[in-house]
């Protein structure tokens, strides 16, 4: 069934924003506080802003895989994972993925964001973003009894949002393995250094997340930027199952090119929308380049294949595509110690929506997730330093970029965050649940439980990949998903830093008081892996990464000559008046889960798009 969340549309708009995911909503939010400018929002998916399986923080997973909530991304096999594909998936509703992810709520590093301005935009450093960090959000800080139990003194509020949509908070159901993290990461002298809104954090530690501790439900995109006063705004028009077939283009004597409208289908039917001032892609990362081809901004040579026409020749559209690959090994917990496989248990899952429901306590709360950002170079052996100089020089010599022209720049910046010992190569994430991908690739195969007992899962996720993949029409259709080709681990550098940070995986869990935790010899998945020495430990890779859910990169903000898409006011190369604003823009993926990233992003891009207005 069509939704049309507010009346009929008009036959233009001032900005016409294909997306109401989590950066599109931001945008049109922004925009529309000015009464005198109209705004339209098209997104493909639904209205589902009620749907429990939305609302509820701890049914997050049931949305994946699901076609009423998510597009149901795969990659291609990837020849580095023995030819495993991999499931992306990404919000089909308003919202966007901020309305399906696990609600984590992570912050880049202060080098993360100045490597941007390194690539060449003027003014997207860490201190020039910091202040929409702050804006997105609205800081809940917990009770004594929280604050104490997960040992959060290293947040310091002077840093966090005070009057933000987004409410962060920690929750109120936490088990052992919570509570006992941060310790376990303290005596292995691992203790976080600082708060990561910093941007200069790096230990263990417990995560904010995204819910609102009054409601205890979701907190995002579409239940904040698009709450009941800004819906009732008469200068926004949000139109949902309304999918974006491409930008009408047209092209001046000067060869500038001027975005006059917006074709969609809706219902079924071919409809035509203009606009007076602007169009702006917040499709996300795969599909913000497809529209792009799909409109003749692209490969000439790709576009031609298809039979389209060429009216930006821009082969970069669709390339640099990053992701934070993530490998995963799951142990066996002691008896006693309760972990989210026990929901597999029909009778208790009923209980736990039941609670959820009657109380807003329980599971389905979705207490916080715990984190650890950690250089490589702590886990080199003595004599690192020579090691870990020599490392990079060894495959990066080895292996010459490729034909993306700012692939030998982004490598020296990375090659320079890899040898500080205040930056983080890797992101740790436990998950009180098993995971097993050799169950298959979709999430609906590989997240319920496969083996009897309760596990604890330990990812080690890259912050840094140097492995470049990419995202690209297989025709002119607009109903057919793009080619997704991440080229996991292709970078070999990839798979020997990620192989030192699964080889401490076996310390963490030897280390008390998380060593008490799990049974001693105790199963594990995949079953009896062990990583201590370094080969097994590079095996784990090919056998485990998947996504952890974060692409960027794929209308990278550069200089066009370096490969970039849109320029530093995000305006796609060789438009008047089109731009891209989502995760594609970055040029670098920063560290860890990218939702707030994309949320500063889009605040500052309502601000530049009202300075230009004047």
């Amino acid at each position: 069934m069509t939704t049309i969340t507010t009346a009929e549309p008009k036959d233009s708009y001032d900005y016409v924003i294909a997306g109401g995911g989590t950066a599109g909503l931001v945008v049109a939010s922004r925009l529309s506080e000015d009464p005198n400018v109209t705004v339209l929002v098209l997104e493909a998916g639904a209205d589902r802003l009620s749907d429990n399986r939305i609302t509820t923080p701890g049914l997050a997973m049931t949305t994946w895989d699901n076609p009423d909530f998510d597009w149901q991304f795969m990659t291609t096999p990837q020849d580095a994972l023995n030819g495993r594909t991999v499931a992306h998936p990404r919000g089909k509703t308003l919202g966007g993925s901020s309305a399906i992810n696990m609600c984590l709520m992570t912050y880049p590093s202060k080098s993360g964001l100045d490597s941007w301005e390194k690539l060449g935009n003027k003014g997207w450093n860490f201190d020039a973003l910091q202040p929409y960090y702050k804006k997105f959000h609205t800081y809940c800080p917990p009770s004594k009894d929280v604050h104490d139990l997960l040992a959060l003194d290293y947040m310091d509020e002077t840093l966090q949002g005070t009057s933000g949509p987004i409410k962060v908070s920690f929750g109120d159901f936490h088990g052992p393995l919570q509570k006992d993290w941060p310790e376990t990461f303290q005596r292995l002298n691992k203790k976080l250094t600082g708060d990561p809104l910093s941007g200069i954090g790096h230990g263990g530690h417990s995560n904010p997340t995204s819910i609102d501790p009054k409601t205890k439900t979701r907190s995002h995109a579409g239940s904040e930027y698009y709450r009941p006063e800004v819906k009732n705004r008469e200068n926004l028009r949000v139109l949902t199952e309304a999918l974006v077939v491409k930008v009408i283009l047209e092209k001046s004597d000067d060869d500038l090119v001027t975005a006059k409208g917006v074709q969609f289908t809706l219902a079924g039917k071919l409809q035509t929308i203009g606009a007076n001032r602007e169009i702006i892609l917040a499709a996300g990362t795969f599909q913000s380049p497809q529209i792009l081809e799909l409109s003749g901004v692209g490969s000439r040579a790709l576009l031609e294949q298809h039979g389209m026409e060429s009216v930006i020749d821009n082969p970069f559209v669709g390339e640099n595509l990053q992701d934070h690959a993530v490998a995963s090994l799951c142990f066996e917990a002691a008896d006693g110690i309760p972990t989210g496989d026990i929901l597999r248990d029909p009778q208790i899952f009923a209980a736990a929506i039941e609670e959820y429901n009657t109380s807003k306590t329980g599971f389905l709360t979705a207490g916080t997730i715990c984190s650890a950002y950690m250089p490589v170079v702590d886990f080199l052996d003595q004599g690192g330093e020579s090691e870990l100089s020599e490392l990079p020089d060894k495959y990066l010599s080895r292996n010459a970029p490729s034909a993306f022209p700012a692939q030998q720049q982004q490598y020296e910046v990375l090659r320079k965050m890899l040898q500080s010992k205040d930056d983080s190569s890797i992101q740790y994430v436990m998950v009180p649940a098993q995971t097993n991908v050799h169950a298959g690739a979709k999430p609906s195969q590989f997240l319920p439980p496969s083996s009897e007992g309760n596990y604890m899962t330990l990812f080690a996720a890259l912050n840094h990949p140097f492995s470049r993949g990419s995202v690209h029409i297989t025709s002119a259709d607009p109903m057919e998903k793009p080619r997704i080709d991440p080229k996991y681990l292709s970078h070999p550098l990839d798979n020997e830093i990620l192989a030192r940070h699964v080889q401490y995986m076996e310390k963490l869990v030897a280390t008390e008081p998380l060593a008490s935790l799990l049974k001693k010899g105790g199963r594990r998945i995949p079953a009896g892996k062990h990583v201590e020495e370094l080969d097994a430990a590079r095996s784990l890779g090919p056998e485990t990464v998947m996504s952890i859910f974060h692409p960027t990169g794929t209308c990278a903000m550069m200089s066009r000559e370096l490969g970039g898409v849109v320029n530093e006011r995000l305006i796609v190369y060789g438009t008047t008046n089109l731009r891209v604003v989502d995760a594609s823009i970055m040029p670098l993926e920063p560290r860890g889960n990218i939702q707030s990233s994309v949320y500063a992003i889009a605040e500052r891009a309502a601000d530049i798009i009202r300075q230009d207005m004047r």
